[in-house]
C-alpha cells in the first residue's frame, strides 16, 4: 500500500480513504501535504480490505441452480 499511496495524487489518496473509511476520514486528512497524507492514509486503510482498483477482482454473477447441479457422464 505504501508504494501505491506514495505514487498517486492527493485526490486519489482522498478517494481511497473516502471509499474505505467515509467522507469524515477523508476530510480530516485533506489539509495535509501529499507525503504526510500518504502516511496517514496508509494507517487509515489498514485492515479495511481496500485495494486499488487495478487489483480488485470482478464480481462474478451468482450461480444459477443449473450451475450447481453435478456433472454426470
Amino acid at each position: 500500500m505504501e508504494n501505491y499511496l506514495g505514487r498517486v495524487t492527493k485526490a486519489r489518496i482522498l478517494e481511497a480513504v473516502r471509499e474505505a473509511r467515509g467522507d469524515e476520514a477523508a476530510e480530516r486528512i485533506a489539509h495535509l501535504k501529499e507525503a504526510d497524507m500518504a502516511q496517514v492514509a496508509e494507517r487509515l486503510l489498514e485492515g479495511s480490505g481496500w485495494l486499488p482498483e487495478s487489483l480488485r477482482t470482478k464480481v462474478l454473477p451468482a450461480q444459477t441452480e443449473a450451475d450447481k447441479r453435478p456433472i454426470t457422464q
